[in-house]
């Protein structure tokens, strides 16, 4: 009778360990596979297609994807059968292009929607499997338009020139490629016709890439549309060039104060760490604290140039950096803004109204203690080298608030104030915004008009900028 029971007990347990191994080899069999997820809308267009599969606990070992009708899949368009093991995520980008055959397929009988098929094999813990499935897709091979571009053709050598243009309602992103590796973004007004698009851009210290500007329009499936336009670029100065013999002292007690540290002497790889890659990173964050066109406008109103100041260095003036006993330049830089002398901890006032973005009280390396103001339509000031910042974030100033005092932070030789002026991200000559009526002519009577136009065809003045990033 024991015998018996003992017997029972060991197969109810079995059983037991059986149903629970079962259900948990379901359990993986259905939870354990890959998965696959278009990242294209569920739209093709001559962007192609692009797609996340993750692994999900499992090794895929083949991928295969084509295009076809609703029965039948024609048209391969991607595979790839050597695969690492221990991915877990692995996009795919599938351009087109009209000589692809899907895409004479899709022209020649005026398809609207598509099929797209895709396989995955794969093995989990358990199984050895493959899955086989269809997604309907649609099709857009129709980018957005681009029309009533208007702009005066020109700029000066560092300046900031406008664009002003039409995108149809299907655009999602628009932007203007003056040759430069970052792009301008327009300032926007949307309408149930299409979109009103105002851009103010620089081509930096050199002339227009080519003799021209791309405005480009992009929609959500991919689809982008480049209109060329002539812009001529006015040689209205020469940037000055000096060389610069380096002040090992100097630099030893610089790279001390920026760095907390206690050289003895100064290396080549010292001079570089603090003026080359610091200056590199630095720039980097005043680039990331100048990019956007503030949602809500800053009104832009007159600039002045430092009270009492003298310029002794200006805008993108080119240093050549010269080494003891190194006959060559060690690095060339660039002088993004203006150094402008007055008397010692001078008073500091914004160059025109706006709204404090930016503070670096600690230090912004070789800049120092520093201040940016946002101005409005992607216009902002830096204000750098100082001894004491009187500001906070978020606040708005004016031209007779004081918001710091001239010092030699940073990598500053006597004191004074590094002035800069910034667009979009992109540093630019600030003689333009210094000289009124220029100014005036340029950036603000544009667009006062531009806001002026849309609104009286019943658009609401309050204006949409969409930060569209690269």
């Amino acid at each position: 009778m024991f015998e018996r029971k003992k017997k029972f007990k060991f197969t109810a347990i079995l059983l037991i360990l059986t149903v629970v191994y079962g259900l948990y080899a379901l359990y993986v069999l259905f939870a354990h596979n890959p998965s696959f997820e278009l990242l294209s809308k569920n739209t093709i267009s001559y962007s192609g297609l692009k797609a996340k599969i993750r692994s999900d606990k499992t090794k895929i070992s083949f991928i295969s994807v084509s295009l076809g009708t609703e029965d039948n899949s024609l048209y391969t368009i991607y595979t790839e059968n050597d695969l690492n093991p221990s991915i877990q995520e692995k996009v795919i980008d599938i351009p087109l292009s009209e000589e692809d055959k899907a895409v004479k397929f899709i022209k020649k009988n005026k398809l609207k929607t598509l099929y797209l098929y895709y396989t995955i094999k794969y093995e989990n813990k358990f199984f050895n499997s493959d899955i086989n499935k269809k997604i309907r897709i649609s099709i857009d091979f129709e980018p957005p338009s681009i029309k009533s571009v208007k702009t005066d053709s020109y700029i000066y050598l560092g300046g900031v020139g406008y664009v002003i243009y039409e995108t149809s309602p299907d655009t999602f992103s628009s932007y203007v490629d003056s040759g430069l590796e970052i792009n301008f973004y327009p300032i926007t007004i949307v309408k149930d016709t299409g979109i009103s698009n105002l851009v103010f851009f620089s081509c930096g210290n050199s002339p227009c890439k080519d003799g021209k500007i791309k405005i480009v329009a992009e929609d959500l499936s991919g689809n982008s549309l480049v209109y060329i336009k002539k812009m001529k670029t006015l040689r209205n100065k020469v940037w000055k060039s000096s060389d610069i013999l380096i002040d090992l002292d100097f630099i030893k007690n610089k790279y001390n104060e920026i760095f907390k540290s206690n050289i003895e002497s100064v290396s080549v790889e010292n001079f570089l760490e603090l003026n080359l890659a610091l200056r590199k990173e630095n720039n980097l964050e005043i680039l990331d604290n100048t990019r956007n066109i503030t949602e809500s406008k800053v009104t832009l109103g007159r600039f002045y140039q430092m009270k009492n100041s003298k310029v002794f260095s200006r805008f993108s003036e080119k240093r050549n950096y010269l080494f003891p006993s190194i006959e060559n330049p060690l690095m060339t830089t660039y002088h993004w803004g203006y150094d402008l002398s007055s008397i010692e901890n001078a008073k500091i006032y914004p160059s025109s109204e706006g709204r404090v973005s930016y503070v670096n009280k600690e230090g912004l390396g070789i800049y120092g203690k520093t201040i940016i103001i946002d101005h409005g339509l992607g216009f902002y000031s830096l204000y750098s080298h100082l001894s004491e910042i009187t500001v906070e974030v978020g606040a708005i100033v004016s031209s007779s608030d004081v918001i710091g005092h001239t010092g030699q932070s940073g990598l500053a030789f006597g004191d004074h104030l590094h002035f800069g002026t910034y667009l979009q991200g992109v540093p630019f000559d600030s003689s333009e915004v210094w000289d009124n009526k220029y100014f005036r002519q340029k950036i603000l009577t544009i667009y006062n008009n531009f806001i002026q136009k849309n609104s009286a065809k019943g658009i609401s003045d309050s204006v949409k900028k969409k930060n569209y990033k690269k």
